[in-house]
């Protein structure tokens, strides 16, 4: 089975408790669509269980969202406006829970995993980036700027650009329905945002199996959530 997950946010609790549901095997593929770290309380934790789940065989598949690009450009730019732009938004928490005070006293592998994420991934039948393609490129798979990958939407299109594979995003925050109804087209959008406390129809991490168009709705568990 390949499954997609949308932005987690700093919920490790309700990324568990997901993974769970869906009863992820070694076999499975499992594609998260960015945004891993901030607004929740435990981004370490989060990247705990990606970090185990690599090292225990499971085939995981992160792409870079913005939050992490925004944790990296603070590493190399820890005296310098980006920093303080994050600490002011979201990276104040992200680093209490590591226990560090600046960006660049995170341990390496977290740093070296968040590095290492690709802005985009493929397979035959599906294209997953964190919030869009610059669908004017010739092009978009390998013409669309990291920017776009990672702050754009990627609006109406035509699946031929794409090679007839749908795309698959996260970043912007969509109500169940909206969810639901982006199944029916060439562009699912993941994104219920689990931080916020607007359940029903916001509030949950969702993951979607890609054979079967189930979704699987994971309401928060990490505590008080963001209104």
């Amino acid at each position: 089975m390949r499954y997609a997950i949308g932005d987690i946010h700093g919920g490790a609790k309700t990324f568990r408790a997901l993974l769970n549901r869906i009863d992820l095997r070694r076999e499975d593929r499992l594609y998260l669509l960015g945004d891993y770290i901030d607004r929740g309380p435990d981004s370490k934790g989060v990247l705990d269980i990606i970090l185990k789940l690599m090292f225990e065989g499971y085939c995981v598949c992160p792409v870079r969202g913005n939050h992490e690009d925004m944790l990296l450009q603070s590493v190399s730019d820890e005296e310098g406006g980006f920093l303080k732009y994050w600490m002011e938004g979201w990276g104040r928490e992200t680093l209490e829970s590591f226990g560090v005070t600046t960006p660049g006293s995170l341990p390496s592998r977290y740093l070296t995993l968040l590095g290492l994420t690709p802005y985009v991934r493929s397979d035959n039948d599906f294209v997953f980036v964190h919030a869009g393609l610059d669908m004017t490129a010739d092009d978009p798979l390998t013409e669309s700027s990291p920017v776009t990958m990672m702050w754009g939407d990627a609006g109406p299109f035509d699946r031929n650009r794409l090679q007839g594979r749908t795309l698959v995003t996260g970043h912007t925050v969509r109500s169940l329905s909206q969810i639901e109804a982006s199944l029916l087209t060439n562009h699912f959008q993941l994104d219920n945002g689990a931080f916020t406390n607007m359940q029903p129809e916001l509030g949950n991490l969702v993951a979607l199996n890609m054979e079967t168009m189930k979704l699987t709705i994971q309401p928060w568990c990490d505590g008080t959530a963001l209104a």
